[in-house]
This record gives C-alpha cells, sequence and structure tokens, in this order.
C-alpha cells in the first residue's frame, strides 16, 4: 500500500506540474494554430485528463490519509479535483479557454499541495519518526 500511495503522490505531482506548464503554454501555441492552418479540435483530452488527475488522488491520497488521518490533504484533492472538473466540464464551455485555463491552475496548484502535503504528513507517520 505505501509504494501505491508513494507512487500516486509521485504521479499526481507530475501531472499536476505538466497540467501547469499546458495551461501555461496552451494559450501561447493557440496563437499558433490559424497561422499553421489548422483549427482546435475537441478531443476530449481535457476530459481525459481530469480522469488521470481523479486517479492519481485516489492512488496517493487515500492510503495516506488512512495512514495520517489529517483532513487538509482529502480537502485540498476534492478542491483540486473539483476546480479540475469544473474548468474542464462547465467554465470552459460556458465562458471560454481563458477562464478554463485559470481555474485548471487553481485546481493544479491545490493538487500539487495535496500530494506534496500528503508526502509529508505520510514521512512523519513511518515508525521510528516523531509526529
Amino acid at each position: 500500500m505505501n509504494k501505491l500511495r508513494g507512487l500516486g503522490d509521485a504521479v499526481g505531482v507530475l501531472a499536476s506540474a505538466l497540467c501547469l506548464v499546458h495551461c501555461l503554454a496552451a494559450p501561447l501555441l493557440l496563437l499558433a494554430v490559424p497561422v499553421l492552418g489548422g483549427e482546435r479540435g475537441e478531443s476530449g483530452f481535457h476530459q481525459a485528463m481530469v480522469g488521470a488527475a481523479l486517479f492519481a488522488a485516489l492512488a496517493g491520497l487515500a492510503p495516506g490519509w488512512l495512514s495520517h488521518r489529517r483532513a487538509l490533504v482529502p480537502l485540498l484533492g476534492a478542491a483540486g479535483i473539483g476546480c479540475l472538473a469544473t474548468a474542464v466540464f462547465a467554465v470552459g464551455p460556458s465562458y471560454g479557454d481563458a477562464a478554463e485555463t485559470w481555474l485548471s491552475i487553481a485546481g493544479a496548484l491545490l493538487l500539487t499541495t495535496a500530494h506534496l502535503r500528503n508526502r509529508a504528513c505520510c514521512r512523519c507517520c513511518r515508525p521510528g519518526n516523531a509526529g
């Protein structure tokens, strides 16, 4: 279970970092699409990424919470997933890409914080550590 939690946290931090890079770089890349003669397509990429973020959060945060029982960790994780899902499924379609991007950045930062905090809390719970 510790390996799954550790892997879930590592994947969660990496995925959140990639999400941030994507959110910050995508507007610049989208400016080049018309110049290059392409169109922006809705492939379901963002919806799939919300599912992947949810899976990584559950794999990392749930087992960690069972060890340390600190409520802040799952609350941060749920807020992050909530921001991402709201951005992709409600804000983006209704208010456009810019609003979706800012809410997605907030969600990615919340998820990153949750995974890093989870790792720190789990380290304190190991035998031989005070905490």
